[in-house]
C-alpha cells in the first residue's frame, strides 16, 4: 500500500462498491477510523467524481434507507423494527 489510508480507501472504492467493514478488512484499520476517513473522502470527492452509494436495506422487510447522509449502518428499520440491516456500499465511478 503506497500513500495514506485515505488514498488506499479511494483506490479500493474505484475498484467497486464496498461496505465499511470490507474497507476495514482491506486496510487493516478499525471500523471507526474507516468511517471517519470515508466521510472525509466522500466530502472531498463531491463535485469532482461520481460517488456511488448503494443504500442500506432491511433484510427482513426490504425497506431501503434512501437519502441517508451518514455512512454508518442504521441500527434498526423504521418500518418493522428489525435489526437485520444490510450495510450500505460505497464506490467511485470513473478515474479522477
Amino acid at each position: 500500500m503506497a500513500g495514506t489510508r485515505r488514498q488506499h480507501i479511494v483506490e479500493l472504492l474505484r475498484k467497486g462498491p464496498l461496505t465499511v467493514l470490507e474497507m476495514a478488512r482491506e486496510t487493516g484499520a478499525p471500523v471507526k477510523l474507516v468511517v471517519s476517513d470515508l466521510e472525509h473522502v466522500l466530502k472531498s470527492l463531491r463535485g469532482r467524481e461520481r460517488v456511488i452509494v448503494e443504500p442500506a436495506e432491511c433484510a427482513s422487510c426490504g425497506f431501503v434507507f434512501r437519502g441517508r447522509t451518514r455512512v454508518e449502518t442504521p441500527s434498526r428499520c423504521p418500518e418493522c423494527r428489525s435489526e437485520k440491516i444490510e450495510e450500505p456500499r460505497f464506490g467511485i465511478e470513473g478515474e479522477g
